[in-house]
């Protein structure tokens, strides 16, 4: 009986943790697709995440300011999950965006892109005596 009650708790458990990765994953109401995006800290690295319904692609291009395209990938129907990590290191500082498009609906996430140039730091001094 232990075992029987144990058994059907881990099972429930279960049941609870996938049905937290679908509801997860759920588009926003009238949306085919959806795009989150983050910088990797102290990099010039940005991850994109996009969850999508399965039997649409997904096109990502990567612009510039002068609306020249970079980079252009394509995101299978099959898939309904996509996440990359673009290094942008070496890119010029500027403005760029990227566009995630399936035809018919169109993200746009922009990007400044600005090297920090260092700075001469004054230093202090302290004498004990």
């Amino acid at each position: 009986m232990k075992t029987q009650v144990r058994n059907f708790a881990l099972a429930l458990v279960a049941g609870l943790f996938t049905f937290s990765a679908v509801s997860a994953t759920e588009l926003p109401e009238g949306k085919t697709f959806d795009v989150g995006m983050y910088r990797v800290v102290n990099t010039m690295k940005i991850n994109v995440m996009i969850a999508k319904e399965q039997g649409n692609w997904i096109e990502i291009r990567l612009k510039n300011k002068d609306n020249e395209t970079i980079y252009v990938e394509v995101v299978n129907r099959k898939t309904t999950q996509f996440a990359k990590k673009f290094d942008l290191e070496g890119l010029e500082d500027g403005e760029y965006r990227f566009e995630i498009t399936n035809g018919k609906e169109t993200i746009v996430k922009e990007i400044n892109l600005q090297t920090n140039v260092p700075t001469v730091a004054s230093y202090r001094t302290v004498e004990v005596k």
